[in-house]
């Protein structure tokens, strides 16, 4: 991990040994060691737990998936070293039952019973059967393997660097939409924008801009960038805890130090600085016209920019609504797993489906019952007037769903953004190392050269 301040390696210490910045309560999943943003429940890599995760019954969290340690989680290749949805107690179980064939050994009198050596002797079976069992498993695995090898002249593996369609077949024309960044600003890392047939694309080390045909790209910065906007001003990201403007002839301009979660609306940028709540007001040449404190002790905050109001969590996991001034406009909101804003509307998932809710009038409604939901996303395609909700399932499944119809897009990614019709994502090669592509809601995809 990088140091949000001045960039230098801090691996997964909270303060930076170079500059002393903390790292605004960031750490990394005790699993897949994979950044994880306060509060954040569930690893947004491998799906675990974080700690995070919340004691007390919440309303509509997804189920817990069990926790497994990164020793016995083989990453490099397709298979599982074991069963990772099973928990600890489940692999415990039948040791807990051997136990009790083992008496207690309370003095050598009982331990000599003959009931006692019985037990003995059926332990010593029963352990002699597993180790073998142990044994024999991996010594057929690997004769079928040979085999198989042998009959098989092709390698397969679960990453596909290519796609089923081409470049020319993704001509980008729409542009991305309000609801659209409301859904990859809950990301936080990384991000996707389309603005005038051009895709801005934040990866983990650099930010990239593509022309209409995918094919050619420009290098706008070096390193980590987050939560990407673009309009007719040019292109703001948060990089290393500022928040960066560029016009489109890339000169640039520092608007926020030590900042993070920051939303640009007009002329209005919020952003969280010290766990409070703040609005930077700026105008047509970037310069600072007010900065206002809206609300302390935030953690979190969704934009509702059609209705002007925030719904933002507090450090005691609290949700409240307000408007733009601060105002309370709601306490003691119910928690929403995983939601963002759109069209007025507060969108969220459920393990079984994707709901709404007009806060307003509490009225909830189902909008697709999916299972096993681990990420989503309500797009709108403009060009032929539908939405599209993006899922990808615990199992890194991304579907497309338009209507009556499911179109699969990949069944190995690890993060997507959206813009209308499209959807970037990107998969891991057996070395571990990301490569991004670009799909429609057609289940056509093929890989972006980065």
């Amino acid at each position: 991990m990088k140091c949000k301040y001045c960039g230098v390696e801090i691996g997964n210490s909270l303060e930076c040994h170079l500059c002393g910045h903390k790292q605004i309560g960031k750490t990394t999943c005790p699993v897949c060691s994979k950044l994880i943003y306060p509060y954040q429940e569930y690893c947004s890599n491998c799906g675990s737990p974080t700690i995070y995760r919340k004691s007390e019954p919440i309303k509509k969290v997804t189920p817990d998936t069990s926790v497994h340690s990164e020793a016995s989680h083989n990453y490099h290749t397709v298979s599982e070293s074991y069963d990772y949805k099973k928990n600890a107690y489940d692999y415990k179980k039948p040791f807990k039952d051997l136990n009790k064939y083992v008496p207690i050994q309370k003095n050598k009198k009982t331990f000599n019973h003959p009931n006692v050596r019985k037990n003995k002797r059926i332990v010593k079976i029963i352990i002699g059967i597993i180790v073998a069992f142990n044994l024999i498993i991996p010594i057929a695995g690997a004769i079928i393997g040979f085999i198989g090898d042998s009959l098989e002249t092709d390698e397969t593996t679960s990453f596909d660097d290519s796609g089923n369609s081409s470049l020319t077949d993704f001509n980008i024309q729409q542009d991305t939409s309000r609801s659209d960044y409301n859904y990859n600003f809950q990301k936080n890392s990384g991000g996707v924008y389309i603005y005038q047939n051009h895709l801005y694309l934040a990866t983990g080390d650099q930010l990239l801009k593509y022309d209409s045909t995918l094919e050619n790209k420009e290098v706008l910065e070096e390193g980590s960038c987050d939560h990407l906007y673009v309009d007719d001003r040019g292109y703001f990201y948060l990089q290393y805890g500022n928040l960066i403007f560029a016009d489109h002839q890339n000169n640039k301009k520092t608007l926020l130090n030590d900042a993070y979660d920051c939303y640009v609306l007009d002329q209005s940028i919020f952003y969280i600085q010290n766990d409070n709540l703040y609005c930077l007001t700026i105008d047509d040449q970037m310069n600072k016209v007010d900065n206002k404190k809206i609300k302390e002790n935030v953690t979190h905050f969704s934009i509702d920019d059609q209705s002007q109001r925030i719904l933002y969590e507090n450090l005691n996991y609290k949700n409240q609504l307000i408007d733009f001034n601060g105002n309370v406009l709601k306490k003691d909101v119910d928690s929403y797993d995983d939601c963002y804003f759109s069209n007025g509307l507060l969108y969220y998932r459920t393990y079984q489906g994707i709901y709404y809710v007009d806060l307003d009038t509490q009225e909830e409604k189902g909008l697709k019952e999916v299972d096993n939901i681990y990420r989503f996303a309500l797009a709108r395609d403009e060009a032929n007037q539908q939405d599209i909700a993006y899922v990808e399932s615990f199992d890194d499944q991304l579907d497309a769903y338009v209507g009556d119809e499911q179109y699969a897009i990949y069944d190995d990614a690890r993060d997507y953004f959206v813009a209308g019709q499209y959807v970037v994502f990107y998969a891991y090669d057996d070395d571990y190392s990301q490569h991004y592509f670009i799909g429609n809601s057609e289940g056509m995809y093929t890989s972006i050269g980065e």
